[in-house]
């Protein structure tokens, strides 16, 4: 078989759609796909990306993935988390109220 690429069949768009067939996706991967994930564009700091960037290294798995399952955590430990254990884990807000209680 000739490796060499005819170019000008991209002109003729009778001649691509003999030699190029389309083919379609089956229905059932539609099906399976569905609803699983939004797309989104979002921005982020290049540290950021870069830090899950290495650890989707390191752990084989997407970094993608990892943002994901981070966002997840973050949201499940923000609906268990009381909210003054919050505070107590805040060390900004720590810092200003012993400042506060100092001046007392």
């Amino acid at each position: 078989m000739n490796d060499d690429f005819d170019e000008s069949i991209l002109s003729d768009e009778k001649e691509f759609r003999k030699r190029f067939r389309r083919i379609e996706r089956p229905a059932f991967i539609d099906e399976i796909t569905k609803n699983k994930k939004d797309r989104i564009t979002i921005m982020l700091d290049p540290d950021v990306i870069g830090h899950f960037k290495k650890e989707a290294a390191r752990s084989h798995i997407g970094y993608q993935t990892l943002i994901n399952q981070t966002l997840r955590e973050s949201i499940k430990n923000a609906e268990t988390i009381d909210p003054i254990e919050r505070l107590l884990r805040d060390k900004k807000t720590l810092k200003r109220l012993k400042a506060k209680l100092e001046t007392v």
